[in-house]
């Protein structure tokens, strides 16, 4: 399959999607778990959603080539955000949410991010930790709003900064789309850092043609196309599943279930029904495992059965 439209950028990807492809289709883009029930985003929410948070990313002072990182599970937040700063022209640095404080701190030492979007308090008490050390840092956002247990000029909400967003956007109705316009195929557009298991963590540059080339490589290999559900489990912040798993699936109109963890995947696929699974082997391995143990513990005659096929 090829892609839907062809772009050169991810904020291009993002334009066609919420003002051309998703006024045309009555499919939601995105599924998230709610109150233990599937629900749906659709295109107008997820532009609404961006493009309030991206004014308000801009409100907070985030310009072209500034660097905002991301510790976060996945979630729809992760890509509202992700769209946002790439669309400002800014550069985002994702980081695994599994990190300690001290890798955290180097990373964002390194790569002078200037903010940082977590998903929850345990991840923003590791920033407060080592928040007197971030020569660069200048606001911290959390996506869980219940999680800021403190007032601090440097921290938000999610909604917060959108609100901020909505104020400038109404001031300035076009900012947003302007800067989209002036980021190029060859700008930087994300810096994914190694695990740093065999010294300091090292960023590694990758422009918007350097993911987009493998984004249509990847379609004219596969049949993935507008019929197509990807279930989201693996880290939004490793470049395999954001860009076979998010940008792939965004690029053929395929929807995004986000699974709740990486335990549950199995009960997700059940719910969410997915045509598509980028996967490791390593889940694999605790499929069989389960299905392996299950079988071991049924009665002699009902595990012949089941091991014959009967």
């Amino acid at each position: 399959m090829a892609l839907l439209a062809e772009f050169k950028t991810i904020p291009e990807l993002y334009e066609f999607l919420t003002e051309d492809y998703g006024k045309k289709t009555n499919k939601n883009v995105m599924y998230r778990k709610v109150d233990n029930i599937y629900q749906g985003i659709s295109y107008g929410q997820f532009k609404d959603q961006t493009d309030n948070f991206a004014f308000g990313l801009a409100a907070l002072g985030i310009v072209k080539d500034d660097k905002v990182a991301i510790i976060s599970e996945n979630r729809p937040e992760w890509i509202y955000s992700d769209m946002a700063i790439l669309g400002l022209g800014a550069i985002d640095v994702p980081i695994y949410p599994s990190l300690t404080a001290e890798s955290i701190e180097f990373i964002l030492n390194n790569s002078e991010s200037k903010g940082v979007i977590v998903s929850t308090k345990f991840q923003l008490n590791k920033i407060l930790k080592i928040k007197h050390n971030l020569r660069y840092l200048k606001f911290v956002i959390v996506l869980n709003e219940k999680d800021i247990t403190r007032e601090e000029k440097f921290l938000y909400t999610f909604s917060e900064v959108q609100d901020l967003g909505k104020t400038l956007k109404a001031a300035d109705p076009h900012n947003f789309k302007q800067k989209m316009k002036t980021v190029k195929e060859t700008d930087l557009c994300t810096i994914i850092y190694t695990s740093g298991t065999t010294g300091e963590p090292k960023g590694v540059m990758l422009t918007h043609k350097n993911i987009i080339s493998n984004v249509r490589s990847a379609l004219e290999a596969y049949p993935i196309g507008e019929t197509d559900i990807f279930l989201s489990f693996l880290p939004l912040c490793h470049i395999f599943e954001r860009m076979a798993g998010y940008y792939t699936g965004f690029s053929s109109g395929g929807q995004i279930y986000f699974a709740e963890s990486i335990e549950t995947v199995a009960q997700n696929m059940l719910e969410a029904h997915p045509t598509i699974l980028t996967s490791v082997p390593r889940l694999f391995e605790r499929i069989y495992s389960k299905i392996i143990k299950n079988v071991e513990s049924q009665p002699a005659k009902k595990k012949k059965n089941i091991l014959l096929g009967n």
